[in-house]
């Protein structure tokens, strides 16, 4: 089983949910399509599998450090970044995963992408909470919104990985740790010139847009 969970977890990330066969992923665990079948049922059943893992590598650690009330708001941004990196040197795929699962699969109604938006929406509720509680103590800037400033910052960690992920993990991930982590904490703090707010309406989705360009050139 922990072959099976390697072989997919690998060709998931490197070559897309889709673009892998049940069959493809027990010859690269050394096993036949129907062991991975015996095991998981299915292809889908493997990625919920490794979604789990997800839950235990990434979810449950961040939302505890987010969640420790002996840590200010700062010391808790600080180590929430801080773990970024750690997990990303220590499960790698673990954090690519729900990038391509919430590209893959997004606008379905499939049980692996609700997991995943779910995911990220509990996170980014976290994440918020602590810049509240900062915002409200005068630890960070308030003229920003703090749900804005919660995307950004998964929005930035998922940008770090896909970075290693093109440069084949060549970059030092601890580097751009330090580099985000610099740009991040001294972003948060008060600044005398606040940024010039732009009064727009929210534009629509991007999958609204992809599904009008289809339309569009059908």
């Amino acid at each position: 089983m922990a072959a099976v969970m390697a072989a997919a977890e690998f060709l998931f990330v490197t070559q897309g949910y889709t673009g892998t066969t049940t069959e493809r992923i027990g010859e690269l665990a050394g096993l036949t399509k129907g062991s991975v079948y015996f095991y998981y049922g299915s292809k889908e059943g493997v990625l919920l599998e490794l979604l789990n893992r997800v839950r235990a590598n990434v979810l449950v650690p961040y939302v505890q450090l987010l969640r420790d009330e002996s840590r200010s708001p700062v010391e808790r941004m600080t180590r929430f970044l801080e773990m970024t990196g750690k997990v990303a040197l220590e499960h790698p795929g673990s954090m690519l995963l729900p990038i391509v699962v919430s590209i893959e699969l997004a606008g379905t109604e499939s049980e692996a992408g609700r997991r995943v938006k779910a995911g990220y929406n509990r996170i980014a509720k976290e994440v918020e909470r602590v810049l509240e509680l900062g915002q409200s103590s005068g630890a960070f800037r308030s003229d920003l919104s703090s749900g804005d400033m919660a995307r950004l910052l998964i929005a930035a960690s998922d940008g770090m990985m896909l970075e290693c992920l093109r440069q084949n993990l060549r970059v030092h991930v601890q580097r751009l740790v330090r580099a985000l982590q610099a740009v991040v904490l001294s972003g948060l703090e008060l600044v005398s010139e606040s940024p010039r707010d732009i009064d727009v309406a929210d534009g629509p989705s991007v999958i609204s847009v992809l599904r009008g360009n289809l339309h569009d050139h059908g």
